[in-house]
């Protein structure tokens, strides 16, 4: 039996799961957060974590750990190359060297979206699929793609960006530096502007009540992101694309026009070839999505016949 520990750093909270495998029984027996207290800066937040880490390890005997981060990262040196979302000196930032120094532990970083992936692959909507395509739709759009339970990096180890796809060459800059960005079209911000509300959640319950510019806020996101899995549905062929985040928290409402403009784009094989469906776990997947990527990292096997 072992446990791992995983670490989600949002902007606001930072969410931790600590998971416990058993050969081929896999158990989450912790999930919390604490806030991120971002502001703080880069040395802070790192702080926050290394000791939530020590704290964690000392009342479990953590085996291994590791951190999902929203932005892109070195691989090789685990320093930060670019947080868009938080506020601080994050650029060149030796993050995992230092969440290293300070808890004795080797620390392994993935993205955000690709531990989600790595999560509702493993353990969600995606259990029992060779090939699967995530999206996680939110502040920001991130994706991730998983070929036979590991997910794919490519040679970069960046693969999965569905979100940083241009489809509108003369649109807004995205947060990434490039001009027409999915992203831009489909964030929770780009359909609150759309839907002419404070807050996605507003333009969801506007919506439902019947109004028309934030229905069509939706139906435009939904067609943007549509065209997105198109492209990667002719690429990269998944059996199926999951949509999770806090926009995808409209259900029905997104989905629907996603999939009406990806079975309407796609012309190469049956559209009963591919589903697209809602992430099946909670909040915290991202943070077991980090659990199961040091899980990885120890050699563990990530193959469940039980999941409690």
């Amino acid at each position: 039996m072992e446990r791992f520990l995983g670490v989600d750093l949002g902007g606001t909270n930072i969410k931790y799961a600590v998971i416990e495998i058993d050969g081929t029984s896999i158990k989450e027996i912790l999930k919390d957060q604490i806030s991120t207290e971002a502001k703080n800066g880069p040395d802070h937040v790192t702080d926050r974590i290394a000791n939530l880490m020590k704290k964690i390890d000392s009342e479990m005997a953590i085996v291994g750990a590791a951190v999902a981060v929203p932005g892109i990262f070195n691989h090789d040196t685990g320093e930060i190359l670019l947080f868009p979302n938080l506020p601080g000196a994050w650029e060149n930032f030796p993050f995992s060297k230092k969440l290293t120094d300070a808890t004795g532990k080797s620390i392994s970083l993935i993205n955000d979206a690709r531990a989600f992936c790595l999560a509702e692959s493993t353990l969600g909507a995606g259990r029992g699929h060779r090939f699967v395509a995530c999206i996680v739709m939110g502040t920001g759009v991130g994706g991730g793609l998983v070929i036979d339970g590991k997910v794919h990096e490519g040679a970069t180890r960046g693969a999965g960006e569905i979100a940083h796809q241009v489809v509108a060459p003369d649109g807004l800059v995205c947060g990434c530096g490039t001009r027409g960005c999915v992203e831009t079209l489909t964030s929770s911000a780009a359909i609150s502007a759309m839907a002419n509300t404070s807050t996605p959640e507003e333009a969801y319950e506007r919506a439902k009540a019947g109004d028309e510019t934030a229905i069509a806020a939706f139906r435009n996101a939904g067609k943007w992101l549509g065209i997105a899995l198109a492209n990667v549905n002719a690429v990269f062929s998944p059996e199926v694309f999951i949509v999770g985040g806090g926009v995808a928290q409209a259900g029905d409402l997104v989905l629907d026009f996603i999939r009406a403009e990806l079975h309407e784009r796609n012309h190469l094989w049956p559209n009963s070839a591919f589903k697209v469906v809602p992430a099946q776990l909670s909040f915290f997947a991202g943070a077991t999505g980090a659990a199961l990527k040091a899980a990885a990292a120890a050699g563990t096997q990530l193959s469940f016949t039980s999941i409690t």
